[in-house]
């Protein structure tokens, strides 16, 4: 799967690109010379869905978790297509309620 040429690509942090280089098995379908080109969206949702929970507490310290809160929000609203799994998506916005203080509507 190539990754959208339109969106900007975004300079990764060398904490950031190690997470992805530790984490890259979660990206199956990526191209694995690619990860630091994966928006933060993809990021958010794969780990959300394939992670353990040492890899969300990793994600929450280099993306901050009202960013993350704000990006799971902007990608599960009611009237989108989501790729998130029906249980990543009612745990984590019950989550995000109660420690990210209200992100999600």
């Amino acid at each position: 799967m190539d990754i959208d040429s339109n969106k900007k690509i975004k300079k990764r942090t060398p904490a950031m690109h190690r997470f992805l280089q530790e984490n890259k098995d979660l990206f199956w379908h990526f191209d694995k010379s690619k990860l630091d080109e994966l928006p933060d969206d993809t990021i958010v949702e794969y780990i959300l869905n394939y992670g353990d929970i040492k890899e969300v507490k990793n994600l929450f310290k280099l993306l901050g978790i009202k960013e993350v809160s704000q990006i799971f929000s902007k990608n599960t609203q009611s009237d989108k297509r989501t790729n998130y799994l029906p249980q990543t998506r009612h745990y984590f916005t019950l989550y995000f309620k109660r420690n990210a203080h209200g992100n999600i509507k």
